[in-house]
């Protein structure tokens, strides 16, 4: 039926219920027919005829449709992956944003408000962590002491075992070498005395052969015994010769023996002695500046008085006895404060040893970059280890350690304004006349000035 209400599209012959057909016509109506719309109702069926001719019109209908709808589809899926972000944006574009500018120096002013707040804080925790490293730090050197003293009983308990044992075996083998030895000499005497048995018999042989001999012995056999004698005390004085140069050579290694154990022993003693001279001194060569220094030259000393006064010879002997006991009494007197300044001295080194630990650690912890904790370190090294703690920076031995050509690897320069702005050293500019030189007038020539780098003390 067409849409547009103008009867069918296609002409044909239809058939009705009361058997009455017609022929219907494009662009019109039912009308056009005779029929009524009141009237019976009719149903038209086409023919074989019409259909065959609609059917590929249907089919390309059908497939147009089917085409539309998939580009309808395909159109549906794009607009929806371009419309995904909308609401996104929808929600962004709600929003009211406002800006402002704010100037640099409200900048900074909050930066040093922020600074003001942290820093004392900061600064708390720095110095307690200080402390605690400090305190840790001196809880680890008062175990290694504990450590170095074990060490050093259990090296001392070693070496006096050693020794014992050495001693009782080079005993034993001295007593073993000089029983051979005995027994040696012995044996010599005794081969001494056959010999001079032998050649006394030998010489009344020669007696008997010389007079005629005794009438009941043969005179062939008197003839012929002088010389086999002679043989055999030949051969016996050859074999106790051979003897005795073997066992003086046995001698002569066993006394080489016992003179090299004797040697080994002292040097033995004399290391031992020397180790605990060692261990008794410290690590560094630290000599603190008290009066009691004087200890050792005291007996010198004392010696040169005495040779240089003049004694009468006759109570020079007496005069010498005397001055010697009284002497050595002094120097008994001296020897227990002595020990004390040892003792002392040894905690003072075991102190300065750790304080130059703790030093070189700090220095090279503040001052990582470009050697400058490294230098540092050295110059308050070398400032330590000076007598007056101050060094001329000019000077050949400061130049050989750094030298000024070599001023942007070592940064000495830096190291000397850090050191005096921390107030560690100090800076002085001083006059000083060579040893040999005398001093001169204002006429003479001028004498170099110096720039010296001290330590600065609390009093100074």
């Amino acid at each position: 039926m067409d849409t547009h209400g103008n009867g069918f599209g296609y002409g044909g012959s239809y058939s009705t219920n009361n058997n009455n057909t017609f022929q219907g016509h494009a662009g019109h109506g039912p009308s056009d027919y005779g029929a009524s719309s009141s009237g019976t109702r009719k149903t038209y069926t086409p023919t074989s005829s019409t259909s065959s001719i609609f059917m590929p019109s249907l089919k390309r209908c059908a497939n147009t449709l089917d085409l539309s709808t998939q580009l309808l589809k395909s159109s549906v899926s794009m607009l929806d992956e371009a419309t995904s972000g909308y609401p996104r944006l929808k929600t962004i574009a709600s929003h009211n944003k406002k800006y402002e500018l704010v100037s640099e120096q409200d900048i900074a002013l909050a930066q040093e408000e922020v600074t003001k707040e942290i820093s004392p804080q900061l600064t708390f925790l720095s110095e307690k962590v200080a402390n605690i490293i400090f305190a840790l730090e001196a809880k680890e050197y008062e175990l290694m002491d504990l450590v170095n003293v074990e060490k050093e009983k259990e090296q001392r308990r070693l070496q006096l075992q050693k020794a014992a044992s050495s001693g009782l075996t080079n005993i034993k083998k001295l007593k073993s070498l000089t029983k051979r030895k005995e027994e040696l000499s012995r044996s010599a005497s005794e081969l001494d005395d056959v010999l001079d048995q032998k050649r006394q018999q030998f010489s009344q042989l020669l007696k008997r052969a010389r007079g005629g001999g005794s009438t009941t012995l043969p005179a062939k056999k008197h003839r012929r015994s002088p010389t086999h004698e002679s043989r055999e005390l030949t051969k016996v004085e050859e074999e106790r010769k051979k003897e005795i140069a073997r066992r003086n050579r046995e001698l002569q290694a066993i006394q080489q023996k016992i003179e090299d154990k004797q040697k080994a022993v002292r040097e033995l003693k004399a290391k031992s002695e020397s180790q605990d001279g060692d261990n008794s001194a410290g690590q560094d060569a630290f000599t603190p500046t008290v009066p009691w220094n004087l200890y050792l030259p005291h007996r010198e000393f004392l010696e040169r008085f005495d040779a240089d006064l003049l004694v009468d010879e006759r109570d020079k002997e007496a005069y010498s006895d005397a001055f010697m006991r009284l002497s050595e009494a002094y120097l008994r007197e001296l020897e227990p404060q002595q020990a004390m300044v040892d003792i002392e001295q040894n905690k003072l080194t075991r102190e300065k040893s750790r304080k130059l630990w703790q030093m070189r650690n700090l220095c090279k912890q503040l001052f990582p970059e470009d050697s400058i904790g490294i230098t540092m370190v050295r110059v308050l090294e070398m400032l330590v280890e000076s007598p007056d703690s101050e060094l001329a920076y000019k000077s050949e031995r400061v130049q050989a350690e750094f030298p000024p050509e070599e001023e942007r690897r070592h940064n000495l320069g830096r190291v000397v304004t850090i050191l005096k702005d921390l107030g560690v050293v100090e800076l002085a500019v001083e006059t000083r006349i060579p040893e040999g030189q005398e001093p001169q007038d204002n006429g003479g020539q001028e004498l170099e000035e110096q720039l010296i780098v001290r330590i600065k003390f609390e009093d100074n």
